[in-house]
């Protein structure tokens, strides 16, 4: 008996890595592992962790020394405060993936020289190769499962979210393919279709939240999932062609919720806009204030960053928070404002609200905190940029079957 409560205490709050050597100790282990409940404790314990939070890094660096040539590479970077210092410092522990991810080698694929990230959740990752295959994988459990080919036809160029449905308790890929526009000179609205991990299988859905009347909506740039809803930033455009495409796109943030499969969109604060002379309203601006626009889990709360490059004021990043969202409708108030710092090339993660990941223009990452206004140089270098995500060590199974 206490054996069993204490296996139940603490195996939920090991490590995944540690967790699989350890279903072959006993019997007993592997099935409590296994349990669907003990997954779900398990998967809780990790996001809620505050003590020290990990970042997946996708990178290139040099193959050996004897060569220019570059490769990629993937690594965990574990990050916590300690509070206990009186300098605040950060200490870190960098841990290289050992998996056929790590070389850029996907199962039934030939050669991917540089695949991309395309967004996480609950320990899986959606990454999209140079051909447009898809890719779900479990760095932590090291699974890995090539996704099947879209059930749409061809498209000229597409947008793609990955997350949970809280409801079917599946995770779900969407893909949003466009289409070039027609000879009448008319775009055509994106077409929408759905991977579900438990049919391993595309279809199509309906696409109506995506269009009005005169206009359709694009998502653009997967951002993240959180709470049932993938994120992308994305733009409004009319349905009929004009020749500066550009000038009449109304950027916004659109979401979808992975429930009901509905899109719903919300325009950026009015202060990112400078206003032409005598206009009313935002998509009338002469131009877009903000750059870089990424949007973030900041205190709990989804929050939209970017740095002002064009206003008369020097250079600044500013967070804003969605505020009564209610899953279809929010507002924008602004809580956060801080000036570059010399020799940062970008930012690359908020891993904290006050504890930010930085790349340098030399190619090494720092964390700042806002707060004491202090950087920490981290050991990790790359010679091109960065890609990075927050991750969830969990025990997701992708492959359709548990791992012995």
């Amino acid at each position: 008996m206490w054996e069993e409560m204490a296996l139940r205490r603490i195996l939920p709050r090991l490590p995944s890595k540690s967790l699989m050597r350890f279903k072959c100790v006993r019997k007993s282990w592997y099935n409590e592992i296994n349990d669907p409940t003990f997954l779900e404790n398990h998967l809780s314990n990790s996001m809620h962790n505050k003590l020290s939070t990990c970042v997946l890094f996708s990178r290139f660096v040099q193959k050996d020394t004897n060569s220019d040539e570059k490769e990629l590479a993937f690594s965990f970077l574990y990050l916590r405060n300690d509070y206990d210092d009186a300098e605040n410092n950060v200490n870190f522990v960098v841990e290289d993936i050992k998996f056929p991810l790590s070389s850029g080698q996907f199962i039934g694929l030939d050669v991917i020289e540089s695949p991309s990230i395309i967004g996480h959740c609950d320990g899986v990752i959606c990454l999209s190769a140079c051909s447009g295959n898809l890719v779900l994988c479990n760095p932590a459990i090291n699974e890995i499962k090539l996704l099947p080919g879209s059930c749409l036809p061809d498209w000229w160029d597409c947008a793609v979210g990955f997350g949970y449905d809280p409801k079917s308790k599946d995770y779900k890929v969407n893909r949003i393919a466009t289409y070039q526009a027609e000879i009448d000179g008319l775009i055509p609205p994106p077409r929408v279709e759905i991977y579900t991990l438990s049919t391993d299988s595309w279809r199509e859905i309906k696409n109506n939240s995506l269009e009005t009347g005169t206009t359709c909506f694009f998502p653009d740039y997967f951002q993240m999932y959180f709470q049932g809803i993938c994120y992308w930033v994305g733009y409004e455009q009319p349905k009929q062609s004009v020749e500066y495409e550009d000038e009449e796109q109304k950027p916004m943030v659109i979401f979808f919720n992975t429930g009901d499969e509905i899109f719903h969109n919300i325009l950026f604060p009015d202060s990112f806009y400078m206003y032409e002379e005598g206009s009313a309203y935002a998509y009338e601006m002469s131009y877009i204030m903000y750059t870089d626009l990424r949007i973030i889990l900041w205190n709990g709360s989804v929050a939209l960053f970017g740095i002002n490059r064009f206003s008369a004021l020097p250079e600044s990043y500013g967070v804003w928070v969605l505020d009564d969202f209610d899953g279809a409708k929010g507002s924008w108030t602004k809580h956060l404002v801080f000036e570059p710092l010399v020799g940062i090339k970008r930012v690359l993660e908020f891993w904290k609200s006050d504890e930010i990941l930085m790349a340098t223009e030399d190619g090494d990452i720092v964390s700042y905190n806002l707060a004491t206004e202090k950087l920490k140089n981290l050991p990790m270098n790359s010679p091109s940029d960065f890609e990075t995500i927050v991750y969830v060590n969990s025990l997701v199974w992708i492959t359709g079957r548990q791992q012995a």
